[in-house]
């Protein structure tokens, strides 16, 4: 029997079974332009000590791009759709940018079914949105429209990778973007700006952490106000990061969620 109402859309999903006595399984939510495969580095870590389901959310990887228009909330019901499927009533949540959001929204409808939340460089904006969001949504939208998804890939990539070392990164995030429908992409980029959420009081509530990075975005300062709001917020930033901190600051990131999802949960 399904427990809330869902969507029809199967994700393909990559899963890690731990071994018994683990706890309630994690989920780990990409951001968008990327899929499953770039959690890599954090299922290398935690594979073994939990069970890992590890989606790829509509349009992206080689999961379907239903028509239309799309909203944050149609990637939450994708959500609840693939934990009705696997029978999990309750799983942990942790989502990188456009992850963040689509997890913050599955706590924010059904906190019961959260253990607990952790959100990589990821916040709603409550009142008007910022310059530098306007500003980016419509750059990426020009120079879509103009250049392609590679060329965008590439733009984007190297924002997020500026280092020499990390040339590899560039090319695969560049690839990758280039192999994305173009109209997926945009319905989730669409989805992001048009996204809009009032937190309920049990969301709250519920255990979180915020992994911030120095050099994303959005600053340090406004995810320190948002986390302000919650009752139990462990806040993390993250030194020498960009906006792509699961990748550019692995072992960093995979020792934060290694301790946070071992605590009690009523220690968090």
């Amino acid at each position: 029997m399904r427990r809330h109402a869902t969507s029809d859309i199967s994700l393909h999903y990559l899963d890690f079974h731990a071994g018994p006595g683990q706890g309630d399984p994690v989920f780990l939510l990409h951001g968008l332009g990327s899929c499953a495969e770039d959690w890599r580095p954090q299922i290398d870590a935690l594979a073994g000590k939990h069970r890992l389901i590890v989606p790829d959310l509509r349009g992206h990887g080689i999961s379907p791009a239903p028509d239309g228009a799309w909203r944050i909330g149609d990637f939450a019901n994708d959500l609840f759709n693939l934990m009705d499927q696997l029978d999990l009533p309750r799983v942990h949540l942790v989502g990188f940018s456009l992850g963040g959001m689509v997890a913050l929204e599955v706590a924010n409808r059904a906190p019961h079914r959260v253990a607990s939340l952790c959100l990589i460089n990821s916040q709603p904006f409550q009142g008007g949105k910022p310059a530098s969001l306007l500003f980016a949504y419509w750059l990426r939208r020009t120079v879509i429209a103009t250049f392609g998804l590679k060329a965008m890939g590439k733009i984007i990539g190297k924002k997020l990778f500026p280092e020499p070392a990390q040339q590899a990164l560039v090319e695969r995030f560049a690839a990758q973007m280039a192999g994305m429908s173009r109209r997926a992409y945009l319905a989730a980029l669409d989805a992001i700006f048009h996204w809009h959420i009032t937190l309920q009081a049990q969301a709250l509530a519920t255990p979180l952490l915020i992994v911030a990075a120095d050099q994303d975005y959005t600053p340090v300062a406004s995810k320190h106000a948002f986390a302000a709001q919650f009752q139990h917020c462990e806040f993390q930033i993250i030194a020498n990061s960009r906006h792509a901190t699961p990748l550019d600051q692995a072992p960093r990131v995979n020792a934060l969620l290694q301790s946070f999802l071992s605590l009690p949960p009523h220690s968090k």
